[in-house]
């Protein structure tokens, strides 16, 4: 049977990437403060790796208020100078999700700056590392990153096409508690029914108890915050409220506390097929617990599922929450309204 397409959500320039690890299993069913000053100088250190680019192609990120709760950005004010390193993290600790090419740095650098975009990544070909920690990328020394390239040490830097100013994708750490609503009201109830006819069974572990109604998008948003990162990484012009059955997916209780903290995430990685990774500190097995002997391990566990929701943007968004959680500067994460 052919997948059921979802008629909510068109999404646009879905950007599917093959760039799966190579231990992956066979698919299974399923700016706080204004950001007027210069970044601090990163100190060089062998086997880092650095993801950065100029501040004066960022937009400025004007705060949220009753009335406007989703202000449009601001173009960077004239003069801006500097460069924004938003990734610094060893090549070994990066491995584990990008396996051994740039494709995963491309992606994820895209999700970043212009999620449907298509910009590239540069990198130095002449002088050290050291000696470009400080200076702007020229043209006559640096060279695009294509695909399939070797993953290494150095400094990539992102380029918007012609030069068009770029507007980061916000942060949504969870601070605490997810917020709770009350599961017998209309809206709650409807989701969790909705994606219990869809999944029927957690598409992770394929458990079907014990399953909790995951929202990949936290309702703490609100429908225009939700509706913002709808449009920003899918395209689609709806207006979509928090509660919208696509925007979620059945979890088994353990696996949905940690993708609710953003600690495992889903690697898109061909139609309807996603890779799981793990961002949590200890081997999770495939039901979100510690990986005893005989487990099967979480990190790199495929799955395919049989609906086009949630659509492929929204399972970007959130793994992009991932990676920023545990890869992201504090100069990144100091950005003045970079938080949701």
């Amino acid at each position: 049977m052919s997948p059921r397409r979802s008629s909510r959500l068109v999404t646009k320039n879905a950007g599917i990437s093959k760039n799966l690890p190579k231990d992956t299993k066979k698919p299974r069913r399923a700016r706080a403060k204004k950001d007027s000053q210069p970044p601090s100088r990163p100190g060089p250190q062998a086997g880092l790796l650095y993801l950065r680019v100029s501040r004066g192609f960022l937009n400025l990120l004007p705060a949220a208020t009753a009335v406007q709760p989703d202000p449009q950005p601001l173009p960077p004010l004239p003069g801006t100078t500097g460069h924004l390193y938003v990734i610094r993290a060893s090549l070994q600790d990066l491995r584990a999700y990008a396996g051994g090419t740039v494709d995963w740095l491309i992606r994820v650098a895209r999700l970043i700056f212009e999620p449907l975009g298509t910009s590239f990544l540069f990198t130095f070909t002449a002088d050290t590392l050291d000696s470009w920690l400080d200076r702007d990328m020229d043209p006559t020394q640096w060279r695009q990153v294509g695909q399939g390239e070797q993953l290494r040490a150095t400094i990539y830097e992102f380029r918007p096409d012609n030069d068009a100013f770029l507007t980061l994708s916000k942060m949504s750490l969870r601070q605490g508690a997810s917020m709770t609503v009350n599961i017998s009201q209309p809206r709650p109830t409807a989701f969790r029914n909705a994606i219990r006819a869809r999944d029927g069974t957690c598409i992770i572990s394929q458990t079907s108890f014990s399953l909790i109604a995951s929202h990949l998008v936290p309702k703490r948003l609100g429908d225009a915050g939700v509706t913002s990162v709808v449009r920003r990484f899918t395209g689609s012009d709806a207006v979509v409220t928090r509660f919208n059955p696509a925007l979620g997916v059945f979890l088994f209780q353990p696996l949905d506390t940690r993708v609710d903290s953003y600690e495992v995430g889903f690697w898109n990685s061909g139609p309807d097929q996603y890779a799981i990774h793990s961002f949590f500190h200890v081997h999770l097995n495939i039901f979100g617990v510690p990986l005893t002997p005989g487990d099967q391990m979480l990190h790199g566990h495929t799955i395919t599922l049989f609906t086009h929701d949630p659509p492929i943007g929204m399972f970007n968004w959130h793994y992009l929450q991932c990676v920023l959680k545990k890869f992201a500067t504090a100069d990144y994460k100091q950005i003045e309204n970079i938080y949701f």
